[in-house]
């Protein structure tokens, strides 16, 4: 049987990852200014089509660790990406 604690830290690498979507999305309109109105639907897509892959991915890897430090990663990294455009 699995552990709650297991449980908690796929689920709350799970909303990393998508918060890292959010944040990635964001920086990639923040980055293209001109061209927002042709970027935001390729990337609602892009995103509609990677979100559930990632979120299913934290339940996928062998070690609950490993999905909080790549959701987290990831997360991290997009909000760098966003905070270097303002």
């Amino acid at each position: 049987m699995t552990r709650p604690q297991a449980y908690t830290c796929r689920i709350a690498s799970a909303l990393l990852v998508w918060l890292a979507l959010v944040l990635w999305g964001s920086a990639i309109v923040a980055f293209f200014p001109a061209f927002s109105q042709a970027v935001i639907p390729g990337y609602r897509v892009m995103a509609s089509a990677l979100a559930p892959l990632g979120m299913i991915w934290a339940f996928w890897v062998t070690h609950p660790g490993y999905a909080l430090l790549g959701g987290g990663g990831l997360a991290l990294s997009g909000g760098l990406v966003l905070a270097m455009q303002a």
